[in-house]
């Protein structure tokens, strides 16, 4: 019995393989365009993360600014680094905030990028602990505190608030003396237009003081640690009686400051309110963070949108 047997033709095999690469171009754009769309997804997501946690960090050292613990906006500094006040403990300036307008000096080792701006902000911190007594060097508190020895802490009632570092902490009682940073050992106002060490006013404190960790923290751009070709966002803050810089954001190419004065409610730079010394004319801060594109993954992404924007109001000035 003969069986037929027949394969396919030169034509069919042509035709299939014309479908075949039709179907596979299609796969494979269907594919690019997907990994296309996923390097995209990153890099918006990369954005807003930089977004979110830039904005979410740097807001709570802005609101904060100014905030002495007692509601009042005298604060007298006895801290002193070779006879001069130091730039983190510059709170008279303007009540707790203040633009660095470049060249900015390097903070822990840290040089910023040239031309950068950066944003200094000074409060009162942490958990807070009622002042019961307080014989002219101790002061003896309703509990043991958290600080230790050799912290810069600050101490306010109605009146005044002072800035100084504790010499000793014994128990529940904190002492400050003429040694350390203290150049001068009493805690009052120095009544004087320009500020002196050794100046300050001897000082009691009321019934309703307390006495607070003092913080100073600032924001600024500077080279990555890990790579010196992209820009970090970096946060120094008070540890002792230092300012250590600690690296936040990787990919941050540049940062800017615009400030929101509360009698014309318009925006000013820090060069002009250093100029008037109007910072405590200051209620909002306008940050801005541009992203690198090196944390884009190669993705084009325009202008405007590696540009974060975020407005933050000072709490102690809003009302």
């Amino acid at each position: 019995m003969k069986i037929n047997q027949k394969g396919f033709s030169l034509t069919e095999l042509m035709i299939a393989l014309v479908l075949g690469l039709i179907l596979l171009g299609g796969a494979i754009s269907v594919f690019l365009s997907n990994q296309a769309t996923g390097r995209s997804n990153n890099a918006i997501s990369e954005i807003q993360n930089i977004a979110r946690i830039g904005s979410l960090l740097m807001s709570y050292d802005i609101r904060n600014a100014g905030f002495s613990g007692c509601n009042n906006v005298r604060i007298s500094n006895v801290i002193a680094v070779s006879g001069a006040r130091p730039d983190w403990g510059d709170w008279e300036f303007g009540g707790g905030i203040k633009g660095l307008v470049p060249p900015v000096s390097a903070i822990d080792g840290v040089t910023p990028v040239a031309g950068s701006e950066a944003l200094r902000v000074m409060y009162g911190s942490g958990t807070g602990w009622s002042i019961s007594d307080y014989d002219g060097s101790t002061i003896t508190l309703n509990e043991a505190p958290s600080i230790i020895a050799g912290d810069i802490v600050l101490a306010c009632d109605e009146n005044l608030g002072s800035i100084f570092q504790a010499t000793a902490v014994i128990g529940n009682e904190v002492t400050h003396d003429l040694s350390g940073l203290n150049c001068d050992d009493d805690l009052g106002f120095v009544f004087s237009e320009t500020w002196t060490c050794g100046g300050a006013e001897p000082r009691t404190f009321s019934n309703t003081a307390m006495l607070m960790g003092f913080q100073s923290v600032t924001w600024f751009v500077a080279p990555s640690s890990e790579d010196n070709q992209v820009n970090s966002l970096y946060r120094a803050s008070l540890i002792g009686d230092e300012l250590i810089s600690e690296e936040v954001l990787f990919g941050v190419v540049a940062i800017a400051f615009e400030y929101m004065d509360k009698d014309t409610m318009t925006y000013r730079t820090a060069t002009d309110l250093t100029a008037a010394g109007s910072w405590g004319d200051v209620i909002a801060v306008r940050v801005t963070l541009e992203v690198d594109n090196a944390v884009l993954g190669g993705v084009e992404v325009p202008d405007s949108a590696k540009n974060i924007t975020f407005l933050t109001s000072l709490r102690n000035r809003s009302q």
